[in-house]
């Protein structure tokens, strides 16, 4: 068994073979499983603790957390304190990724426990930053400070620059959540001395407190590269403040983007500003839909503060749909959670609210109780904002004149340098001088030269403008006569629909006509729906084809069946195809194929892509092109396949806009004695997206 000494000797050796042990590089996490066999009692625990930690630096959560309840497992059974204590604070590390504060703060509290006992104070200081984290997120803010506090304290002591610019950093953004500008910024300083990062990040959400938003994206973009998924959220809410709703959401959906690999609760406070976005943009469905699913885990992980900001988004966003009980349930619901915070900007906006839903329900007692309050917290917190944002700014000017100050001392040694200098500079004047002519003369003619050169540019830039404007010109002529063909497709598509109805009514066949309306129904919704657009989902236009399917099935007693297959790899909610682009084959296919077949007919779609296109293939098994073409000319023509035209037009104008090339295929299959067998199309279309 290894001794104490050896087994971190052992770790310490492995830290020195691969390049960054404590930062987990993939190399030490090959080294240690390799020598974890090796390993017994707690020299083995600390390598467990190790890998741990490593796979939470390569963000594999899951094998992180695998491997710190192996070691608590472990520790627990041979009572080894410091090593529970260490996987209590990697687990605690991944709630807080996560947002499991709860559990977080009783881990974080029994780590604590067990450090101090064993007299760790550099392990400690760890486990005092997260429960800092894990109470300031449960709006338990003076004890988070007091924590926080004392982990500052033992990093001080161990000379851990980068964790105390860390934690100096949050207890500026605690002070500055809370209302407490000026310290706020004084912490902000204290953490600009040793990580200008987490400087950067408080001093960012500062000057937008107070509504200097340029100020503040000037800080954001500061930091580091590494750490710009957490900025992107703070960005966001900038242009958010400054109703600039475009660039917010671009933020908002580049977070989402860029934390595809992380939790799902990485995302859950996107998902409340997505919602408070969309409630500015009247788009109520979908803020409720990202409002209930933010709040439902800010409940689940206690936190309260966006427990709150979510409770009032929700809270406005009823009263706009009109559900005003649930509207006054909501802020009931907040205002409750304010007053147990003493979160005074919370409790004005609920009663605020609660105002205008009494008002509007004529309850004027109520209304007028809910206004009185809300009058008396709206002077409080104006009178504290002023005070508040006065102090911060008079820090601000202080520190300005500071370094005013250092500037003019600074400038004021250069001139006296720049005197000393002057008599050597003098005897240079002359040789300047000549110098001076002889590069004028150079510029002179490099400018003639540039002149002429620009003149060229321009002439290019004005011919280049010109072919660009014709091509738009081309391309908006293009986009009016594919519009005028979709509203010839869907009157030619309804009076076929329309006929099959009158054949049940004349057969007298009540039921059948029931059931053929009521799909029928179905279809020219969704008919006059995707007609509104010039492009729609793959997908929707599949799913109106299988609806007109079977109802041409229902009408010929199912005398043919069919079949829909997409390939795997084609994502159909994305892809886009004009509407009702395949109807008009299938209906073909149907009315001159399958309908004159004796025996009962099959027809097979098939959607395939290859190389930028997609591939649409429609297989019947009628009686081909040919007999089809005997049949009509010896019986009267009740059916006019005008959809063809109409669609061959729109594929060859869907070419033009796209630049590629759509090509319609039309196969005459023939069995092996020669007899025609049914017809084949293939439709070529480019792939689109939005």
């Amino acid at each position: 068994m290894f001794t104490p000494f050896c087994h971190r000797f052992i770790l310490l050796l492995v830290a020195l073979i691969c390049p960054g042990f404590l930062y987990a590089q993939s190399q030490t996490i090959d080294s240690l499983q390799k020598l974890l066999p090796t390993l017994q009692a707690t020299a083995r625990i600390d390598a467990i603790n190790a890998l741990s930690e490593a796979f939470w630096s390569l963000r594999n959560l899951d094998s992180s957390k695998a491997l710190a309840f192996r070691a608590a497992e472990e520790s627990t059974a041979c009572n080894y304190q410091l090593g529970l204590g260490e996987a209590l604070t990697n687990l605690a590390t991944i709630d807080y990724e996560i947002g499991n504060f709860v559990e977080m703060e009783k881990r974080s509290r029994i780590a604590i426990s067990l450090f101090t006992k064993k007299h760790a104070e550099k392990r400690l200081a760890r486990a005092c930053s997260l429960l800092g984290q894990a109470i300031w997120a449960q709006s338990k803010f003076d004890p988070a400070i007091e924590v926080f506090n004392q982990a500052a304290f033992y990093f001080g002591q161990y000379k851990d620059s980068t964790a105390l610019g860390r934690t100096f950093g949050r207890m500026a953004l605690l002070e500055e959540e809370r209302g407490n500008y000026e310290l706020a910024f004084q912490y902000s300083l204290k953490a600009l001395k040793f990580s200008q990062n987490e400087a950067y990040f408080s001093l960012g959400q500062l000057y937008a407190d107070v509504g200097d938003y340029e100020t503040a994206r000037d800080y954001y973009g500061k930091i580091n590269q590494r750490l710009k998924l957490g900025t992107y959220l703070k960005l966001g809410e900038t242009y958010y403040l400054q109703a600039k709703y475009d660039s917010a959401l671009y933020y908002y959906q580049l977070h989402i983007k860029e934390s595809r690999d992380l939790p799902k609760k990485t995302l859950t406070k996107t998902y409340a500003l997505l919602g408070g976005l969309y409630l500015k943009l009247k788009n109520y469905k979908t803020a409720l839909s990202y409002l209930n699913i933010s709040l439902t885990d800010f409940k689940i992980d206690n936190n309260r503060n966006w427990v709150m900001r979510v409770l009032l988004e929700l809270g406005k966003t009823y009263k706009e749909t009109g559900e005003v009980n649930k509207s006054i349930s909501t802020i009931n619901e907040l205002l409750t959670y304010a007053e147990e915070s003493g979160a005074k900007q919370y409790m004005r906006d609920a009663h605020y609210l609660l105002f205008q839903l009494f008002e509007d329900l004529n309850q004027e007692n109520r209304a007028y109780l809910h206004l009185k309050r809300y009058t008396t917290l709206n002077n409080e917190i104006g009178i504290d904002l002023s005070v508040r944002k006065l102090a911060f700014y008079k820090t601000s000017y202080e520190r300005e004149q500071a370094q005013l100050k250092i500037t003019l001392l600074n400038q004021q040694k250069q001139l006296q340098q720049e005197e000393l200098k002057q008599t050597a500079q003098q005897r240079q004047f002359l040789f300047i001088g000549l110098l001076a002519i002889a590069l004028i003369g150079i510029v002179l003619i490099r400018n003639t030269l540039l002149k002429r050169r620009e003149e060229k540019h321009l002439r290019e830039l004005a011919e280049t403008e010109l072919r660009i404007q014709k091509l738009e010109t081309k391309k908006q002529l293009g986009e009016l006569e594919m519009q005028v063909l979709r509203t010839q497709m869907n009157p030619h598509f309804l009076f076929n629909s329309l006929n099959s109805i009158n054949r049940f009514i004349l057969q007298n066949n009540k039921s059948q006509a029931s059931l053929y309306l009521t799909k029928f129904s179905r279809l020219v919704r969704m008919i006059l729906q995707n007609s509104q657009n010039k492009l729609i989902t793959l997908e929707q236009e599949l799913e109106s084809l299988k609806l007109y399917l079977s109802l041409e099935s229902l009408r010929f007693d199912d005398h043919f069946s069919y079949t829909i297959t997409i390939e795997e790899e084609l994502d159909a909610e994305a892809l886009k195809v004009p509407p009702l682009i395949i109807q008009p084959y299938v209906e073909n296919a149907v009315w001159h194929g399958l309908m004159h077949k004796e025996e009962k007919g099959q027809m097979n779609i098939d959607v395939s892509s290859d190389k930028g296109f997609i591939y649409i293939k429609i297989l019947d098994n009628g009686i081909g092109r040919q007999k089809s073409t005997t049949l009509q000319e010896s019986i009267d023509e009740t059916h006019k396949p005008m959809g063809l035209g109409i669609t061959s037009e729109r594929i060859a104008l869907l070419q033009e806009s796209v630049s590629k090339d759509s090509v319609v295929v039309i196969n005459d299959l023939i069995d092996s004695n020669g007899t025609p067998c049914g017809t084949e199309v293939i439709l070529q279309l480019p792939e689109l997206y939005d």
